[in-house]
């Protein structure tokens, strides 16, 4: 539980503000100190006993009412808690109890804007309670109320000025303000109160550095190396020191000085990036506009051709000048790095060499290496004719097919690769790798059940790889085998432990996989179980900085909690939680578009949402809405029924309190109103991944249903500056922006509104001009990009959406002409399955099959493109 500020009731400063009859005599006074002491020692059942025999005598007491209130909501009796809690505020609303009392109730439901609210009238009547003070600072700083944390720590310390703590949390408030200077002033104003001859030890350590850091960000970057020079010996983070002191002087021109710091630092750690970068930069060999001069690539040869001796096992060493040289020297180098990773049997070599792979040249003198040192291994045991004959071992030929299988893979020849991982495991069976590398293959070609029983079977070689296990749950998911998933993932679990108990340990890889397949699979209540369940991992994430804010200054780790604040400001930017939310719109624009399918409230055989008029719409938003409020009624029916069964059997219910913490997705796919729901994840994608392109994608699928043209426009806008204007799914959402608005442009729309849109994308590139017949616009385009299948496939949405001949719609996506075979061969896979969905929603089997046949000739192991079998 939370501490309470202790003080009397109904004594000294508030027993002339208190009413009489919130008095209460001296020895319930005491009694009243009884319940105080067993909520902060956590005797809930004691203190809950004496505070009802104090009712007994005043019904009517505000502050005892509130104590009840708050351990009752200790005991998990949430309603019944905060119903005393209010109780008691409105019997004594001057009591700062009452209203400290109702804050760590709103806090403990995570209302922190009501809570704060709640502090800051309690300190009306106590200004200056420290716990009330403290409790404040804490919900200030967790939602970033920079002023008021600052504030009210400056209020602490002028109260409790001999305490280490609140000195450096009121010198980081500023910080957090940008008030770089009156930090400094502060922290050097504590410092002059410590020992100056102590020895330092790590939290005076970690305040100096911090202190040093403040300065370096206010732009004092001379001032800041001075600092750092005279602290360097007492300071306790030796490589921090000489990291920041050798970039700092390369700043200010140093390079001489900056250079020994950072062959200092290299002699600590030689596999550090930043520290190699920093002595390039210092030696003047930093590549410019990314490209290196051939003096440059001399002397970087020179430089690590001596690390290379120096460092016998440093491979950044060894690995660096292949990402500069080129030709035979390349040749060489590479030749020398692949040969000892060979032999060890390093299966990360190709991921390694990947970076490699956007300079053809370089990847055409890998694919010969690799393709000799296969024929010589295979034919000698030897990586080159020049070799000695058997002078490597057999398992160097297992890892040499691995290798080109991968390469073979990646470069889009997966026949190629699958035919030398059938050799390798020929050559050894029980090369778990391989399997892997097959059903990694057969998952790129789409082939999701085969790629699931091959990993299997791998999985199966060797039953205590926690990563395979992980690896073929995700495959399962893939296949659509939810039950083998989930009897998979159990095998690493505890047996007490159920599949719930992954939403404790937030595997959020394991509910993003679920997700996904149950998104496949229409079944929406369990998707959005799961993606909520994601939305919720990072709630906690972002709820667990409580237990630093304190800790962190207490321990003086200021510069890592400085950095923490941070990284929450921006956790939400995380790629789980980006997935998760474009998921979770993605399924909300599909239950809107298709109710029937979203929850068991809908009636069968609705039509779909675009094709009710308003009056249907109307009405089945209204038995929707009627459903949602008897699901409510419901859910508080059994809250009640939970809340009395507690409160006779004490913790029987904690069993089910896992169970009760999952979001219910039922109660989520039922929602009447899902765009509004899509639109609070479109809001959030917008807030933490601006720059990303599947948030302006999301909005513009969102808004464009809800008919809002301004925020639709302002959409379409922002993805026009991420992306190309022509990008097939821009071209799609610009020509149906423009239809809506030519629709709508004649009805009862303000005119104000069509003026703002007009001129608006009047000098939008890649938006249909003024007068520009649409169906002409988007011939235009598909006549610009024929080549490219991804394009045509978005000009024949925009056909059939335009209300053209589906015939018509099918042509743009493939005819049989030189342009459309080119389509086809340089098309991507996910295309390609666009194309072939698209063209069987129109309903053309023969078309349908002449594209197929196109398709699988381009991609043979594609389940999608086989020809049905004849059953």
């Amino acid at each position: 539980g939370f501490r309470i500020s202790l003080a009397p009731p109904s004594g000294t400063h508030l027993c002339t503000m208190a009413k009489k009859s919130q008095e209460l005599p001296r020895r319930d006074q005491g009694t009243f100190k009884t319940v105080m002491k067993c909520y902060e020692q956590k005797q809930y059942k004691k203190g809950l006993r004496s505070a009802e025999q104090i009712l007994k005598k005043h019904p009517g007491h505000g502050e005892t009412l509130a104590m009840k209130g708050l351990i009752l909501n200790c005991l998990k009796r949430k309603e019944e808690a905060e119903a005393f809690a209010k109780k008691g505020l409105f019997a004594n609303l001057r009591s700062h109890v009452c209203w400290h009392v109702y804050g760590l109730i709103h806090r403990s439901e995570r209302r922190y804007q009501d809570a704060i609210k709640c502090y800051q009238n309690a300190l009306k009547y106590d200004k200056d309670n420290l716990l009330i003070l403290k409790d404040l600072s804490l919900l200030q700083i967790q939602k970033r109320e920079h002023d008021g944390f600052q504030e009210t720590r400056r209020k602490i310390l002028l109260l409790k000025s001999d305490q280490r703590i609140n000195w450096i949390a009121y010198a980081v408030g500023n910080h957090l303000l940008g008030r770089h200077k009156k930090c400094v002033h502060i922290l050097d104003t504590f410092i002059k109160t410590l020992d100056q001859d102590k020895v330092w030890d790590y939290q005076d350590s970690e305040m100096h550095l911090y202190r040093n850091r403040v300065i370096m960000e206010s732009g004092d970057v001379k001032g800041a190396l001075a600092d750092l020079e005279k602290i360097e010996s007492d300071a306790r983070d030796k490589q921090y020191v000489w990291y920041w002191k050798a970039k700092m002087q390369m700043s200010l021109g140093d390079a001489k000085k900056a250079e020994e710091g950072f062959r200092k630092l290299l002699d600590v750690n030689n596999e550090q990036g930043d520290y190699h970068s920093g002595l390039q930069a210092s030696l003047g060999l930093a590549p410019k506009d990314g490209e290196y001069t051939e003096d440059q690539i001399k002397q970087l040869l020179e430089l690590y051709d001596g690390f290379k001796a120096k460092w016998k096992y440093c491979s950044y060493a060894k690995r660096f000048p292949l990402s500069f040289t080129n030709g035979d020297e390349f040749k060489r180098r590479v030749d020398g790095y692949m040969r000892p990773k060979l032999r060890k049997g390093v299966p990360s070599l190709f991921r390694d060499l990947k970076s490699l792979y956007g300079d053809k040249a370089k990847v055409a003198v890998i694919e010969s290496i690799a393709v000799q040192y296969y024929e010589s291994l295979k034919k000698a045991k030897r990586f080159s004719p020049e070799d000695e004959e058997d002078s490597e071992t057999p398992n160097v030929l297992v890892w040499c097919i691995y290798f080109l299988a991968h390469h073979y893979e990646f470069m889009g020849k997966p026949q190629k690769a699958l035919a030398l991982i059938e050799e390798g495991i020929s050559h050894t069976p029980t090369a778990i790798d391989l399997y892997v590398l097959k059903a990694r293959t057969y998952k790129h070609q789409r082939d999701y059940e085969k790629a699931y029983e091959i990993l299997n079977y791998a999985r199966e070689l060797d039953l205590a790889d926690r990563y395979l296990n992980t690896k073929c749950v995700r495959y399962a998911f893939r296949a659509k085998k939810v039950a083998d998933a989930d009897r998979i993932v159990k095998l690493f679990l505890r047996d007490t432990d159920t599949i719930d108990s992954l939403f404790e340990m937030q595997a959020m890889w394991y509910e993003l996989s679920c997700a996904q397949c149950h998104l496949k699979l229409k079944d929406y209540p369990n998707a959005l179980t799961k993606l909520y369940s994601v939305e919720k991992h990072f709630e906690d994430i972002s709820e667990d900085q409580f237990d630093f804010h304190t800790w962190c200054l207490r321990k003086t780790t200021l510069r890592a909690y400085v950095d923490m604040l941070k990284y929450q400001e921006k956790l939400r930017g995380h790629r789980f939680f980006k997935k998760a939310a474009l998921a979770i719109v993605d399924c909300y624009v599909q239950i809107f578009d298709k109710p029937a399918v979203a929850s068991d409230t809908a009636t069968p055989g609705q039509a779909d949402m675009a094709k009710l008029t308003a009056k249907q719409r109307r009405a089945l938003k209204k038995k929707q809405k009627k459903a949602a409020q008897r699901a409510k009624q419901k859910e508080e029916a059994e809250a009640k029924q939970r809340a009395e069964a507690q409160k006779a059997g004490g913790d029987k219910e904690s069993k089910n309190a896992l169970r009760e913490s999952i979001p219910d997705g039922k109660k989520l796919a039922a929602d009447p109103d899902p765009l509004k729901a899509a639109t609070g994840m479109v809001k959030q994608l917008q807030l933490y991944a601006p720059s990303d392109f599947e948030t302006q994608l999301a909005a513009l699928e969102v808004y464009s249903r809800k008919s809002r043209p301004l925020l639709t426009l302002q959409a379409l806008k922002r993805a026009f500056r991420i992306a190309s204007p022509a990008h097939p799914e821009l071209h799609r959402h610009a020509v149906l922006f423009a239809k809506q608005m030519r629709e709508k442009k004649d009805a009862s729309q303000d005119p104000l509104l069509v003026k703002i849109l007009a001129l608006e994308t009047e000098t939008l590139d890649g938006f249909p001009k003024p007068g520009q017949k649409l169906d002409q616009y988007n011939d235009q385009y598909l006549q610009d990009h024929k080549a490219s299948l991804a394009h045509r496939v978005s000009a024949a949405k925009c056909r059939k959406e335009l209300g053209q001949d589906p015939a018509l719609a099918c042509s743009a996506v493939y005819d049989e002409s030189k342009d459309g075979a080119a389509a086809i061969e340089s098309a991507s896979l996910e295309s390609a399955v666009d194309a072939f969905e698209f063209v069987k929603s129109l309903n053309l089997p023969k078309k349908l099959e002449t594209l197929r046949a196109a398709l699988h000739a381009q991609y043979p192991l594609t389940p999608d493109f086989m020809a049905p079998s004849p059953s």
